[in-house]
């Protein structure tokens, strides 16, 4: 008996036994669709964190930060083994200096495509009239700024050819909320009505190692400039002050002693962002750096954490819908034992044709997969009916970018496949039980 007269010759039993067959497809539908279901909300919790953190571009990002600046002090990196945070599987590396070569290492490192240290420079005070902010500045690569995520809703980036004399400003649309004047005790928290791109601003170098009689310290001004306006909305560059490392650099370079006076050093950087070319890429950049010395953290670190939870959260899930699906294997098991019941003397008559033992066991396991294939696709349309329900009520509720239900085409084929292994595991013990009757006394059966 070739396969395909297997499978006419079971579909053909199974029609004469319409109603019933129809009714255990239906509880492989249920199992099926709870897990299908259970395990697309995992799936779209997941999904919508990670598009999330996407719509930032920090998904790409890496924080590089140096444990040699502080203090003064050496230490040590722990890098981790293959991914693991076992401490067994860690090692130490000896800190280096966060410096213009360790910079350029990085820079260089393969998918890396953009390497800007980063500078709080808060001993600078800006000032426009008689309004000061007391925010620090961030200096940064010029070039770096666009590829960083930093976003303008007015102006334009840093000027290639910028004039060594005027420090050029990235200002964020909150910062405008800090500048208020100092003598008067006036604080509503809301931006002064000005025109910041074309407003005259001094930005003030204070040396507080060197104070007058009054306690004073005494005050370096440089011109400055705002070239650019950063959007509330542009994530944390909303809150920061950018301005040029060059020029930064020029300037600690002339009044170095001021700089170290407060505690900063001109031959190294606190910190650093490293742009990578893609996500999956991010975890083996962080690995180079941090076996370099440096320690580093990205959004790939939260994701690892945040996918562990939600592999539980899904298994958990989809343990509730195994349930219904064990029924089903229940009920496909009781159909196909009846099946055998009532069609005893036509088992014998196979038997006495001389039909094999296999072909007769494959006959009913064939049965209960086409039972497991029916109820799976009809467990399918079912998922993607309720999947497409529950998205539209999220998104009436607004809260479609953290809670969906996702269906992609692995869970998909991946649950048409368990639903016919479930029907052929159900059949195992019925189509063995066919294969063990007597002929002779299957025939004299009435």
């Amino acid at each position: 008996m070739k396969w395909i007269d297997l499978i006419k010759l079971s579909a053909t039993n199974l029609w004469r036994r319409k109603l019933r067959s129809v009714l255990t497809m239906v509880g492989v539908m249920i199992g099926t669709a709870s897990i299908v279901v259970m395990v697309s909300l995992g799936i779209g919790i997941n999904q919508g964190y990670i598009d999330s953190l996407a719509a930032t571009g920090e998904l790409t990002t890496i924080n590089v930060n140096s444990n040699t600046y502080y203090g003064g002090g050496g230490g040590y990196v722990i890098v981790s083994v293959n991914g693991s945070a076992s401490s067994s599987d860690s090692k130490q590396v000896k800190a280096i200096k966060l410096d213009d070569s360790a910079m350029r290492k990085i820079s260089q490192l393969e998918h890396v495509t953009v390497a800007s240290p980063k500078l709080d420079i808060w001993n600078m005070q800006v000032g426009t009239g008689k309004l000061v902010s007391y925010y620090s500045l961030l200096a940064i690569n010029p070039e770096a700024a666009e590829a960083m995520g930093i976003k303008l809703s007015e102006g334009s980036y840093f000027s290639r050819n910028a004039s060594p004399d005027t420090i050029e400003i990235l200002m964020g649309e909150s910062v405008k909320r800090s500048f208020r004047n100092p003598k008067s005790n006036r604080w509503d928290g809301e931006a002064p009505d000005l025109d910041w791109l074309n407003a005259k601003y001094t930005v003030k170098l204070n040396d507080y190692n060197n104070v007058d009689d009054d306690g004073n310290p005494k005050v370096y001004e440089f011109k400055g400039r705002v070239v650019g306006i950063v959007p509330a909305d542009g994530g944390e560059g909303g809150y920061n002050m950018y301005c040029s490392l060059e020029t930064m650099k020029n300037i600690m370079k002339k009044y170095k002693k001021v700089f170290t006076n407060s505690g900063m050093k001109t031959d190294e950087y606190p910190s650093a962002v490293v742009k990578v070319d893609d996500f999956n890429n991010v975890s083996g950049v962080q690995k180079q750096i941090e076996e370099m010395g440096l320690s580093c953290w990205s959004m790939a670190d939260m994701i690892k954490q945040m996918q562990e939870s939600s592999k539980s959260l899904q298994l958990m899930l989809g343990g509730i819908g195994g349930v219904a699906m064990l029924v089903a294997a229940i009920s496909i098991c009781n159909t196909m034992l009846m099946s055998i019941y009532e069609r005893t003397r036509e088992i014998g008559v196979m038997k006495v044709l001389g039909c094999k033992m296999s072909k007769i066991g494959a006959m009913f396991l064939t049965e209960a997969g086409i039972i497991g294939l029916g109820g799976g696709i009809m467990g399918l349309g079912i998922s993607y009916g309720l999947s497409s329900l529950i998205n539209t009520l999220i998104t009436a509720n607004g809260a479609e970018e953290s809670f969906r239900s996702v269906i992609p085409p692995y869970l998909a084929l991946g649950a048409l496949l368990f639903s016919i292994l479930v029907g052929v595991m159900a059949g195992l013990y019925p189509s063995q039980r066919a294969m063990r009757l007597s002929a002779l006394a299957a025939i004299r059966n009435e």
